[in-house]
């Protein structure tokens, strides 16, 4: 299958970037999900999207500032289906938090990036998982911070980096500097790529690959956020931002789960790729980007 995508790349009249370009092609799970009416009926430790999370026996509940984090999904890495090149362990929970709530009009919030945690517990099997209700003080938020459960189904999946990204910036093909083969990359060969690749389905939730980005580069945003503006040059900064990686999306399905990022967004956690194969999450960055 990567053969295929890198050929198609080639046939776009980028041959000339196909060397560059074929690390980042990269594999995710694309997540799909069905409504829930009781979430009892789910397993202690199953993937879900929104409902109440399964803590670890305590684990409290984490707070920015004075306001509750909502909880976002929960990921069972046993029920993913393998990738040719595992990135994550075969066992353990992944779950996902956001301060929902503070969002709109909270001073600060958009300068750090403690207003998202993900709480990796590597081993469920000798441990007591707890299933728990948020803080009370979620339940009266507007809009909505409380999420309501979904389970999901995973499917492998394709990706390629949206052409507002470092990595793209970085193999010189930048809107800014290369318009002609920047709209080769996207207008051609991105088109060709979604008819061919992925999966038809309009709500695109993803654990790992490239993000279905809706607006401009994040991946430069985590630099800034956790480092500061003050770069040496362009090419540092890029050569930085290109080490961050997607990590999680979350679509807005107001109609399964309630939620709304901005107007019919997509809520990004992203992570650096050092920090991943460590398996340290204490440094994941979160964006949120509307239709």
């Amino acid at each position: 299958m990567k053969h295929e995508i890198l050929t198609l790349f080639r046939e776009s009249g980028l041959d000339a970037y196909a060397d560059k370009f074929e690390p980042l092609i990269r594999p995710s799970y694309r997540i799909f999900t069905q409504k829930v009416p009781d979430e009892h009926a789910l397993p202690s430790g199953a993937s879900k999207i929104g409902g109440m999370p399964d803590l670890p026996a305590g684990e409290s509940w984490p707070y920015w500032r004075s306001y509750p984090l909502s909880f976002i999904a929960q990921i069972n890495l046993a029920e993913l289906p393998p990738l040719a090149d595992p990135i994550l362990p075969k066992q353990g929970l992944l779950l996902f938090f956001y301060a929902a709530s503070a969002m709109y009009g909270v001073k600060g919030f958009y300068d750090t990036h403690q207003t998202a945690k993900v709480l990796y517990v590597p081993d469920t099997a000798g441990i007591e998982l707890i299933r728990t209700a948020p803080p009370e003080e979620l339940e009266d938020c507007d809009p909505e911070a409380v999420f309501s459960p979904a389970s999901v189904s995973f499917l492998t999946e394709w990706t390629i980096p949206p052409g507002e990204s470092a990595d793209i910036a970085g193999l010189g093909m930048s809107w800014s500097t290369n318009r002609e083969d920047y709209d080769l990359y996207w207008d051609v060969f991105g088109r060709r790529f979604d008819e061919k690749f992925q999966h038809p389905d309009d709500m695109k939730n993803r654990l790992l690959g490239c993000p279905d980005a809706m607006q401009g580069d994040m991946q430069v945003h985590c630099v800034r956020l956790l480092e500061g503006a003050d770069r040496k040059s362009e090419e540092d900064l890029l050569a930085r931002a290109s080490q961050w990686r997607l990590l999680f999306q979350v679509d807005s399905e107001d109609d399964k789960t309630g939620m709304m990022w901005e107007d019919v967004g997509r809520l990004y956690f992203w992570i650096e790729q050092d920090a991943l194969a460590r398996l340290d999450f204490s440094r994941v960055v979160c964006d949120v980007q509307g239709g």
